[in-house]
């Protein structure tokens, strides 16, 4: 990998713009997903103050199971991402800056999904239903819940979507390498 491969400036614009559509689709997608799980929220209807604790028992077990889903996924990915690395080093191509642009964006989102996701865990381990506080607080505390694991897998799709563009780009490369978007023309030197 060289220098200019890694500076986000020596993209060339055209690059950068279907870089830029592949992450407005991920973001849509994501987005899409986050709103399926509020449209759920909402299906359910707004919970009173009287029947939140029991909707918070309720729904805890699924979002502790979502949350270490996305850990273990999230670590997955990143171990799968010094696997490309690594094979984008040793080709005898060279890779436009795009691609490890590309690399770089789905690693840093994915160990914000990992870091959201344990944070999430963490909160989850508190013993909610035995604290003694009034009502709201746990009106409060499903609704945050609803939201960490409505959040948490909207971005977890969006890794999924950016993944799927990168790998569609890769394929492009074993097809065609000289027609591949990814792979910076040979210069005769």
């Amino acid at each position: 990998m060289t220098d200019s491969a890694v500076n986000a400036s020596d993209e060339l614009p055209s690059e950068a713009e279907d870089r830029r559509d592949d992450l407005k689709w991920a973001a849509a997608g994501g987005i899409a997903a986050a709103l399926i799980g509020f449209t759920g929220m909402a299906i359910v209807g707004t919970a009173s103050s009287f029947e939140a604790r029991r909707l918070l028992d309720a729904v805890l077990p699924t979002v502790r199971f979502a949350a270490s889903s996305y850990v273990a996924g999230g670590a997955t990915i990143l171990a799968l991402m010094l696997t490309l690395i690594t094979f984008s080093i040793t080709l005898d191509m060279e890779f436009r800056a795009s691609h490890y642009n590309r690399i770089r964006q789905i690693a840093a989102l994915t160990t914000a999904v990992i870091v959201g996701s344990v944070i999430l865990l963490m909160f989850l381990s508190f013993p909610l239903g035995e604290a003694d506080v009034d009502r709201d607080w746990y009106l409060g505390v499903y609704y945050a819940v609803l939201f960490g694991g409505a959040v948490t897998g909207g971005t977890f799709i969006s890794i999924v979507l950016m993944l799927f563009y990168a790998v569609r780009e890769l394929i492009h490369v074993g097809e065609n390498p000289t027609e591949a978007a990814i792979i910076a023309p040979e210069t005769d030197e």
